[in-house]
């Protein structure tokens, strides 16, 4: 059964095993794609480490407060 919404072209393929398992990750490219593959994991990092810094403030707003002014 063909699946429509990958390219025909062979995927990359990688094994590891991991103890007695053995995982295999096929990853499929689209040729027409308007970014390469360098520059999707690079948007990908960038944004996983804003939101990651976002998050991080948010929480310590939401849990810490710092000291009022004149409080010793």
């Amino acid at each position: 059964m063909k699946d429509n919404n990958y390219p025909t072209t062979e995927p990359i393929t990688i094994r590891k095993r991991i103890g007695s398992t053995i995982y295999e990750v096929r990853s499929y490219f689209n040729p027409a794609a308007k970014e390469t593959v360098e520059e999707k994991l690079l948007r990908i990092i960038r944004n996983d480490l804003t939101n990651g810094v976002n998050r991080a403030i948010m929480k310590l707003s939401q849990t810490e407060r710092l000291p009022e002014r004149g409080s010793a």
